[in-house]
């Protein structure tokens, strides 16, 4: 049990896909002023992070690699997280319509995103198990989230801060973004 809280900790906040590892950098500066927008599109994209790198990685051992087809898993892994976020915006357009109207066209970037792919891919190179791969795929995704809902929070906050003209807007948020990542490697040792 401690093997798996570990590799979730170290996945969520060592090896964090947006500031550390750069994957998904994108989403990091989605412009939302309203938090409940950003939980929404945290919440999102935990679900469809998660699912696709349990399926894409389940698709690459169990079948690819008996098959020595591993050459196709890019393709594979598009095709999938693509399908895989058609599924769920079409669900999120069913029964939540108001929140798929909200969100707007933000859906469909969660499916190509880089976060996705980036993680798909280097956690089907790892030397971890099944269950292992697991943890991680549940600590990338949740370390995801929190990057997109406390980077909103801090758009909130940085419009009622006295900041000097020069490091306005995306400035400031690239020097916080650089100083949460060098905080983030304190955590190392405890992965």
């Amino acid at each position: 049990m401690t093997n798996y809280l570990s590799i979730i900790v170290a996945a969520a906040l060592v090896n964090n896909l947006i500031l550390i590892q750069l994957f998904g950098v994108s989403s990091l500066f989605y412009a939302t002023k309203r938090l409940p927008q950003a939980i929404e599109f945290a919440l999102f994209n935990f679900a469809v992070l998660f699912l696709s790198l349990v399926i894409n990685l389940s698709i690459y051992r169990l079948i690819l690699v008996p098959l020595h087809l591993e050459f196709f898993r890019l393709i594979v892994f598009v095709a999938t997280s693509a399908l895989l976020t058609t599924l769920f915006l079409h669900l999120i357009t069913r029964h939540f319509p108001f929140s798929a109207r909200q969100q707007g066209l933000l859906l469909f970037l969660i499916g190509g995103n880089s976060a996705v792919l980036g993680a798909t891919l280097s956690s089907s190179t790892s030397v971890l198990g099944i269950s292992e791969s697991i943890a991680y795929s549940l600590g990338a995704a949740l370390g995801y989230s929190l990057m997109i809902v406390g980077f909103a929070a801090l758009r909130i906050r940085l419009e009622l801060a006295d900041v000097p003209a020069p490091f306005q807007g995306h400035a400031i948020q690239l020097i916080t973004a650089g100083l949460v990542a060098i905080s983030l490697l304190g955590f190392a040792g405890l992965a």
